[in-house]
């Protein structure tokens, strides 16, 4: 099994009758705190994660060189999703990891936006995606078959011929991405 796929309960897209999913704000570097809280607990969570690079420099017998690992982090910063009843909510603070848990108007919206947020998660672990079209910088798009099927953002700069920098928007935050357009088929947006 994929660590990626170690972090998401397919449960937390299906809340009970007196349940709601919500994004819980939390201290800076304390999103896997609260994933462990709440798992120690039975609370059903989803931290989205990505892979990034961490960088040791390491000096032995008078060289110095420096290696690269693959660790996880948060995909937002300080945000963790979180399937619990309402009345239960106070819980959470107890982890002394919490701010604030943000209110969600509309829960069906709210649960598609994070379907949304599970496939970007799962496209930046795979990568396998297709298209075609030519869209100029600054122009809005949206991307029609794959993992991101449905998913809007904006080309921020194209770098090299088979390299775009891409921003999608959720919860107040951008997500930049380094995407591969051959692998994505997208049309540009109204």
């Amino acid at each position: 099994m994929d660590e990626c796929e170690q972090t998401f309960d397919d449960r937390i897209l299906l809340p009970g009758e007196d349940e709601v999913v919500v994004p819980v704000y939390t201290q800076p570097l304390h999103e896997f705190r609260l994933k462990e809280f709440c798992d120690a607990r039975g609370v059903i969570n989803y931290l989205p994660l990505k892979r990034t690079f961490k960088f040791h420099n390491v000096s032995s017998k008078g060289k110095s060189y420096s290696y690269r690992k693959v660790v996880l982090r948060p995909l937002f910063a300080s945000y963790v999703f979180v399937r619990i009843p309402k009345k239960e909510q106070s819980l959470l603070f107890s982890s002394k990891s919490v701010i604030r848990i943000l209110s969600v108007g509309d829960q069906q919206s709210f649960l598609a936006s994070v379907r949304t947020v599970r496939a970007v998660e799962l496209a930046g672990f795979q990568g396998e995606l297709e298209f075609n079209v030519d869209i100029k910088e600054g122009e809005r798009f949206l991307i029609e078959s794959g993992i991101w099927q449905g998913v809007c953002g904006w080309l921020v700069k194209k770098e090299k011929k088979y390299l775009w920098t891409v921003e999608i928007e959720f919860l107040n935050e951008l997500i930049r991405a380094t995407i591969d357009p051959s692998q994505y088929k997208m049309s540009p947006a109204t």
